[in-house]
């Protein structure tokens, strides 16, 4: 199988399977998220952007970008601009990137009115590997964690322009071959034979690679900004303003939920390992509370995009009986698989 190199050098910065697992208490727990989003030049960045600042997800959200003049937000949602950040209605803020990123990151996560989650667009013409060694790296802020990369591909227009430019593929390769998440945006340009081959090039380079097919990057926020454990279950109803071209499938047909619950406790290296190793790629999400062995009574909280975990005190529960793990997969989940694969990772009684 042929492999795309992650970065120049990997034992500075490698790449996303081989730093997958996290290890227990290696990130404090109640750090700002972080939502990477990459993607080359005219694929949709924008477009998912706006969908994730105007979108029902109830997190006051901050989004970093390049330039304010691409993103388009309603002036009635507006209600307050100041140097380089808009405040919106909802509770999110936009804010635009200078020149110092952490810097930006950290000015948002130490103001007045901290955002819950933040998303970076990346350059279009970025490669990631620096963007992802700042905040998934040994040196990354502990304020910070990376929730999340996802590369948003222009489907119908992947491999245009090789000849005039050769080093492109391998671009835009690399920003696949960092991402947790793939949205193969545009399929109703590209129609489905090209959308099959375009899945089927990136599978052969890298495996279990989660991806998904998006009309104007429609896409679940579930999927994108983590799963909300407490009080609401995931939902996938297509938004009513969306007018698509052709008919689709709604987000409640093309993906599913399932659920693991047990009494017994967890072994967290088993755990995260198994997440890495052998989670099916149809499985996009994971998330809950989860008690383990070992001398902590205090419920661990396990997130999870793509082959990414981790595993961390839980900042709202003191105490559970039980541990409850939440997925989010594609329509075609086989969830008696995954029922097996979380109960290999209990510890036997």
């Amino acid at each position: 199988m042929e492999s795309i190199p992650m970065s120049p050098d990997t034992s500075s910065a490698p790449g996303p399977d081989t730093a997958a697992r996290v290890d227990s208490g290696s990130v404090v727990s109640g750090a700002t998220p972080l939502t990477i989003i990459t993607g080359f030049l005219g694929a949709g960045k924008t477009t998912l952007l706006n969908r994730l600042l105007g979108g029902d997800h109830g997190l006051r959200a901050a989004v970093l970008v390049n330039d304010f003049g691409s993103i388009n937000i309603d002036a009635d949602l507006v209600v307050g601009v100041a140097d380089d950040m808009i405040s919106l209605a909802n509770g999110c803020v936009c804010c635009e990137i200078r020149d110092d990123l952490l810097g930006a990151v950290e000015r948002l996560v130490n103001c007045a009115t901290p955002p819950e989650h933040i998303i970076l667009e990346a350059s279009g013409v970025a490669d990631p590997a620096s963007i992802w060694a700042t905040f998934a790296g040994s040196q990354r802020p502990d304020w910070v964690r990376l929730d999340g990369v996802t590369c948003v591909v222009d489907t119908e227009q992947i491999f245009e322009h090789l000849d005039e430019a050769p080093d492109l593929l391998m671009l835009k390769a690399r920003q696949i071959g960092f991402a947790d998440l793939v949205v193969l945006n545009k399929v109703d340009l590209a129609g489905p034979a090209t959308a099959a081959w375009v899945r089927q090039w990136i599978n052969t380079m890298m495996d279990r690679v989660r991806t998904v097919e998006a009309v104007r990057a429609d896409v679940p926020l579930e999927i994108l900004l983590g799963i909300r454990c407490e009080g609401r279950e995931p939902s996938f109803e297509q938004p009513h303003s969306l007018e698509q071209p052709q008919p689709q499938l709604s987000h409640r047909e093309q993906f599913q939920t399932w659920t693991f619950r047990t009494d017994r406790l967890f072994d967290p290296r088993s755990l995260q390992e198994m997440i890495r190793r052998d989670l099916p790629g149809e499985v996009y999400r994971c998330k809950g509370f989860v008690r383990v062995a070992g001398d902590t009574p205090q419920p661990m909280l396990l997130q999870s995009v793509g082959r990414r975990s981790e595993l961390v005190p839980s900042a709202t529960k003191a105490t559970a009986t039980h541990s409850e793990i939440v997925a989010i997969g594609t329509s075609a989940l086989d969830t008696q698989r995954l029922h097996r694969l979380f109960e290999h990772c209990l510890v036997a009684t």
